[in-house]
């Protein structure tokens, strides 16, 4: 009886190693290789255009809103914004649209992108809690790391990073100015560029215990503070900082409701974005500047959107398609029908260790009574009685190929001794 038990729990150990790893093996032998949609605004003809992987050897389409096809050159001609330098080289510069007149300089000082992706989350990353606060006017031409950082909990703790000793003096004179610009502790979050290679620093922004929103900096080696006006309601789930050479945004926001916003600079004005079936747990958002239009693009593993303003970021057109990569595959067809769930190492975009059942439909069930028949003819070859191995069988019947290769690997008789 001991030996049987052992035998079960081998295959439940089995079932559950193949169901984490089988998957993998999958997606590194299958996956799509040929990347995602690339989908823009052309300020040229006024609609969306886009380009697309769909085979080995840079076989890219390139195609616009109403499917009408164009050359690697013609499609780079018609953003010309991106490959202004492209258009230099042909002799396209100055470039004339809209009745203005844009040459290089112009257009490299209105270029910029700031991006929001899944993985930027506090609650999809981990992090380690310590944050150099950088001098953001060094006197020099370039930014330096300083010997202190901070940790944020129930005050602003210094630490000398040199010599990993607390510094106290650090320590009173940021948190009290913190604590009498009206910030309350604990420190609930803290967002920033960790960098020396950026055009300026902006500093830290805080969170406190009541969800105010305060901009920290250390200017002349003293604490400058300001607290940040939020729309009436809105909590910062997430703020991604663009220190820009153009100064005009300052990063993208994420409020806890999931709506995305832009924040100024300066005034640490709010702009808020339409981006209509944005989820930021699953989608990429990259907002494009360029002299004419802002364009934000976001993305999950099956659809692409874009959303065009203008300067002031009145929405001028949406557009949303699904990419190459989402249409339906043999391979992931077969696979869905081999096997009835996966566990996957992480939820999502998520970068913390959980298991994750995924189940893969009920075209599974075919694939499952498949298993059951190979399980049966297999216990059948080895001489085993039906009876004795319902154990064997309810496991292929409810795992499918899991199951089935766990009972070839280990059948009856090489452990319990049937």
């Amino acid at each position: 009886m001991t030996a049987r038990l052992a035998r079960y729990a081998s295959l439940l150990l089995a079932v559950f190693v193949l169901a984490v790893w089988l998957p993998q093996l999958h997606n590194m032998l299958f996956e799509y290789r040929f990347g995602k949609t690339h989908l823009f605004y052309s300020p040229v003809i006024k609609k969306f255009i886009y380009k697309e992987l769909v085979g080995e050897g840079h076989q890219f389409i390139y195609r616009d809103q109403d499917e009408k096809d164009y050359s690697r050159e013609e499609f780079e001609a018609l953003i010309p914004f991106i490959y202004y330098k492209n258009m230099e080289i042909w002799g396209k510069l100055p470039l004339l649209l809209d009745g203005q007149s844009f040459d290089k300089t112009e257009i490299k000082a209105a270029r910029q992108v700031v991006e929001l992706k899944p993985t930027d989350l506090g609650d999809h990353s981990p992090r380690i809690q310590l944050f150099p606060l950088l001098e953001s006017n060094p006197g020099r031409a370039r930014l330096s790391f300083p010997e202190n950082v901070f940790r944020p909990d129930d005050k602003l703790s210094f630490i000398n990073s040199d010599f990993n000793r607390f510094d106290e003096e650090l320590t009173n004179r940021f948190g009290n100015a913190l604590k009498n610009s009206g910030f309350v502790y604990p420190v609930k979050a803290v967002f920033g560029r960790v960098s020396i290679l950026k055009a300026f620093d902006a500093g830290y922004f805080l969170t406190d215990a009541k969800g105010q929103f305060f901009h920290l900096m250390k200017v002349d080696g003293e604490p400058k503070i300001s607290q940040v006006a939020l729309p009436d309601g809105s909590k910062v789930r997430q703020l991604v900082v663009a220190e820009s050479k153009r100064r005009e945004i300052l990063g993208i926001l994420l409020d806890e409701a999931g709506k995305a916003y832009l924040m100024g600079y300066g005034d640490y004005h709010i702009l808020p974005l339409i981006l209509p079936d944005y989820d930021p747990d699953t989608m990429e958002l990259k907002i494009i500047f360029n002299p004419l239009y802002r364009t934000a693009v976001y993305s999950d593993k099956e659809v692409i959107h874009a959303v065009v303003m203008d300067k002031s970021y009145k929405v001028i057109s949406h557009h949303a398609r699904t990419m190459a990569m989402a249409r339906p595959r043999l391979s992931e067809t077969i696979w869905h029908v081999a096997t009835p769930f996966s566990l996957q190492l992480a939820k999502g975009n998520s970068r913390y260790l959980s298991f994750i059942p995924q189940f893969h439909g009920w075209l599974a069930i075919i694939g499952n009574l498949l298993s059951f028949g190979i399980a049966v003819f297999f216990l059948k070859q080895k001489g085993t009685r039906i009876s004795s191995s319902i154990f064997d069988l309810l496991l292929v019947g409810l795992t499918g190929l899991y199951g089935l290769i766990a009972v070839v690997l280990l059948p009856p008789g090489v452990v319990d001794g049937d």
